[in-house]
């Protein structure tokens, strides 16, 4: 049986004058962020009293540049391998974004293997990824609105078949429908470690560009190598991210 997407309550019924994108962005859930979970997960964009702060606000401007210089909107975030930040850096990322009240930015959590912003960002039960990703529900019920202009479509449950889920003809559809229907000025997708997986490799055909996070005092020379030698000519670089020094460095 062929598999179709389910079809949005709110969508095809309003006037033509109508944003049917902010239709839906107005009809998701929407959630408060707990400013002291926030705090306590280094999440420093949420508000200006931490200096690290202005790194990724800086690193927020360099991007915003170039895709809009390219027609770009969908970013990965990945690392060589774990434990270097990625998720903190996608996180810090996508708060920073959205603290730009004209510009609407959704954040995925697509390390299906291990997934962490919904602990980073202190939000409890979302709903499972892969549902959503199957085509089994329409984006509007399933990702939560943080703000006015922040969507998150977060995840808990562990699915080890991902690689397979990503390399599925659906998938690519769900998040073709995603871009088209949800009109999002930037798209932060949280991806598993290049060096540990066949994860990202098989989900880089949809998206733009990688942002690609180092460890300070973590990384060795040749995962930065090996990481960046298996990107190239698959996608492009966006910039190297070096975290856990004094801060970010890009």
């Amino acid at each position: 049986m062929n598999r179709q997407l389910v079809p949005s309550k709110n969508r095809d019924v309003y006037a033509p004058n109508v944003d049917e994108a902010q239709v839906l962005w107005d009809s998701m859930e929407q959630i408060g962020l707990d400013p002291g979970h926030l705090r306590r997960n280094r999440i420093v964009t949420a508000n200006k009293s931490d200096p690290l702060h202005k790194q990724f606000d800086m690193l927020r401007t360099r991007l915003l540049l170039a895709m809009r210089e390219n027609g770009w909107s969908r970013v990965a975030v990945t690392a060589p391998t774990e434990g270097c930040g990625s998720s903190f850096v996608a996180s810090n990322l996508a708060i920073s974004f959205a603290r730009m009240e004209s510009l609407r930015t959704v954040l995925l959590d697509m390390n299906l293997s291990a997934p962490s912003l919904s602990r980073i960002l202190g939000v409890s039960d979302p709903t499972d990824i892969a549902d959503y990703l199957r085509g089994h529900i329409p984006p509007e019920d399933y990702f939560l609105r943080a703000g006015r202009g922040l969507a998150l479509g977060l995840n808990e449950t562990r699915d080890l078949n991902s690689a397979e889920l990503f390399q599925e003809a659906m998938m690519v559809d769900v998040l073709a429908e995603l871009q088209d229907v949800l009109a999002p000025d930037i798209v932060i997708y949280d991806l598993p470690p290049v060096l540990e997986s066949d994860e990202l490799l098989s989900f880089l055909p949809n998206v733009d560009g990688v942002l690609l996070v180092v460890g300070g005092g973590q990384t060795q020379p040749q995962d930065v190598l090996r990481a960046e030698q298996a990107l190239e000519d698959r996608t492009q670089l966006l910039g190297v991210v070096l975290n856990k020094s004094e801060g970010i460095l890009v």
